[in-house]
C-alpha cells in the first residue's frame, strides 16, 4: 500500500472529537480496552485544556475541587501551595492507568481492570466534550446507553 500524503487542517476540538468517537468504537465493537483508554485519555486532556482556555472547569478540576473539600480544605485555602500539592496528587491518582499504558513501565507489566479504566476515561472525555460544546454525538449516546446505564436490550 502506498501512502497518499493526505493533508488536513484540524482544530483541537476536531482531533478530540475523532479520538473519542474511535475510542468508543474500539471499546464497544473491538473490545480493545487499552487502545480505547489511550485515545480517550488523549481526547480528555485536549478537551480539558480547551475548557480551561475558556475559563471553565473540566472533569478533573471538578473532581479535584470536591476531593480537596473532603480533605478539609476550605474555600480560602484552595489556592495555597498545600492545596496545589494535593491537587497534583489527586490528578496523578485519577490519571494513573492512562499514564501506565502510554509510558514505558519499568516493572514490565500492569494488572488492572482494563475495561473499567477505559470506560471511566471515555466517560471523562464525553463529559468534557459536552461541557465544551453542549452536544452529544450518536456514538456518545450509544456508549452511555450501553456502558454507563447498562441498557443492553
Amino acid at each position: 500500500m502506498r501512502v497518499e500524503e493526505i493533508e488536513e487542517t484540524l482544530s483541537n476540538l476536531e482531533i478530540a472529537h475523532r479520538q473519542i468517537e474511535r475510542a468508543i468504537v474500539i471499546f464497544l465493537d473491538d473490545k480493545d480496552y487499552v487502545s480505547a483508554l489511550t485515545l480517550a485519555g488523549a481526547a480528555e486532556e485536549i478537551l480539558g485544556k480547551l475548557l480551561n482556555k475558556e475559563g471553565k472547569e473540566h472533569w478533573l478540576d471538578s473532581i479535584s475541587e470536591g476531593a480537596l473539600r473532603v480533605l478539609g480544605f476550605r474555600k480560602k485555602e484552595l489556592q495555597t501551595p498545600e492545596a496545589a500539592k494535593a491537587r497534583k496528587q489527586i490528578a496523578s491518582i485519577a490519571n494513573h492507568h492512562k499514564n501506565m499504558v502510554k509510558h514505558y513501565n519499568s516493572d514490565g507489566t500492569i494488572t488492572f481492570l482494563v475495561d473499567v479504566a477505559a470506560a471511566e476515561m471515555i466517560d471523562r472525555a464525553i463529559s468534557n466534550y459536552f461541557d465544551l460544546t453542549k452536544r452529544e454525538t450518536g456514538g456518545m449516546g450509544r456508549f452511555k446507553e450501553l456502558v454507563i446505564w447498562g441498557n443492553n436490550a
